[in-house]
């Protein structure tokens, strides 16, 4: 038995103890209190009862101290039984501890191991899902590296179709402009051709208006000198006449005769009317005053309203020397070829709207002029149109006036005589540009009915 199961049952003993000392104290108190109860009668009657009592005192204490013994022996008896008792009760409760406590302990142990068995398996959990993890992990890493290998091809792809197409697009392109550029060297040809053919029909046309003109000089001049040898030869006739009647008056003459009358000759009579009237020769020579509008295509469209035009007509062009030099000729070709395009272009009209060319030699009377403006990569030919010198231009009070402009739709002009461009000078020149060749509406002629 434990110590701990041994002080219980002392404390019972203990216990038991004291509870029969209490108890005989008791007996004695009630002994004595009986006794003092029958204590006041008489001396004699009280001797007799006393001795009878004390004898029955006496039996009665030493019965009742045999009771008391038995009952102290049973009470010890029932005290030790109860003492076996409660140290079987305890032996027995500290057996039924001790079972508990192994099965406690059992429990324990028992609980411990399933605990330990679950973190076990709680650890191979986490390890199985951080390795499910790891390998979801690694799959959506190959996935995407998979995805990323897939984007990139495709984007290659992508790039190599887009350079593909970009290719084919600038081949196409490159074709387009090769056809555009025959196209419009075709073109440029058939212009050529048709401009020359239309220079040289005109050439002729003025040709033959310049040999019919010079045919009816000659003709007018043939009825002139007609007409003078005529008339000659009438006075020559009359002369003759006058002299035979003068030598006939004189023939009968005598003394005192009167003198013939002296007959003067007849005054030369006025040539007769003629309808050839003979015109004064075409100025060919013009300064020509030009205001053009901005171009509408490519670079023009979008960046500042000028250009930098330059005049044709034919295979000669002319390029600006300014108001008071005569413009520059070359031909087309070096006009419009690169040199002049990249160098000096169309030099003082450059960036210029409104553009004066002296000196400008139309060869006939009246000739196609085309203004073009000069661009890097294509030039904006306008539309061409005849043009003649202007007759009626003329200074007014120190300002240059014309009273025709030569127009189309994207262009306007004044063709001055050179002569009377000299004589305005570049001042009244410049004021004519700076006002736009403005003049009445009425005035302008449109291109349709020139």
């Amino acid at each position: 038995m434990t110590g701990r199961g041994r002080f219980p049952l002392l404390a019972m003993m203990v216990g038991a103890c004291f509870l029969g000392a209490e108890i005989s104290a008791a007996d004695d108190k009630a002994a004595h209190a009986l006794a003092e109860r029958f204590a006041g009668g008489a001396e004699k009657e009280e001797a007799k009862r006393t001795a009878k009592r004390k004898a029955e005192d006496a039996r009665r204490q030493t019965a009742e101290e045999a009771e008391m013994l038995k009952r102290a022996r049973a009470e010890a008896e029932e005290r030790k039984a109860a003492a076996d008792k409660a140290r079987a009760e305890e032996e027995a409760r500290e057996a039924r501890l001790e079972e508990e406590r192994r099965i406690a302990e059992e429990q324990r142990l028992t609980e411990e191991k399933r605990i330990a068995e679950e973190k076990r398996a709680e650890e191979a959990r986490r390890v199985a899902e951080e390795q499910r993890l790891a390998e979801e992990k690694r799959i959506a890493e190959e996935k995407r590296a998979e995805e990323a290998r897939r984007l990139a091809e495709e984007q290659r792809l992508a790039e190599e179709k887009r350079i593909a197409e970009e290719k084919r697009a600038e081949e196409a392109s490159r074709l387009a402009e090769e056809q555009r550029l025959a196209e419009e060297k075709r073109v440029a040809e058939q212009k050529r051709a048709e401009e020359a053919r239309r220079v040289a029909e005109e050439q002729r046309l003025a040709e033959e208006k310049r040999i019919a003109e010079e045919r009816q000089k000659r003709l007018a001049a043939e009825r002139e000198a007609e007409h003078t040898r005529l008339t000659e030869k009438l006075l020559k006739l009359q002369q003759q006449r006058a002299e035979r009647k003068q030598l006939t008056e004189r023939a009968p003459m005598g003394l005192g005769a009167p003198a013939a009358p002296v007959i003067a000759a007849p005054a030369k009579p006025e040539p007769p009317h003629t309808d050839v009237v003979t015109a004064p020769a075409p100025a060919t020579r013009v300064t020509i005053l030009l205001v053009m509008d901005s171009g509408t295509n490519g670079i023009r469209r979008f960046g500042k309203k000028t250009a930098d035009p330059v005049i044709c007509s034919g295979p000669t062009c002319w390029v600006s020397s300014g108001t008071s030099r005569g413009s520059l000729t070359l031909a087309r070709g070096q006009a419009l070829g690169p040199a002049n395009t990249l160098g000096r272009r169309a030099a003082a009209c450059n960036q210029h709207l409104a553009c004066v060319f002296r000196d400008v030699d139309l060869k006939t009377r009246a000739a196609s002029i085309q203004p073009i403006d000069l661009r890097i990569m294509r030039h904006d030919r306008r539309q061409p149109l005849t043009l003649e010198a202007d007759h009626s231009c003329r200074v007014s009070g120190g300002t240059l006036v014309c009273d025709k402009v030569f127009a189309t739709s994207t262009w306007r002009a004044w063709v001055v005589p050179e002569s009377v461009a000299a004589k305005a000078g570049p001042a009244a020149i410049e004021a004519a540009l700076e006002s736009r060749l403005g003049i009445k509406p009425s005035a302008a002629l449109d291109a349709s009915r020139l």
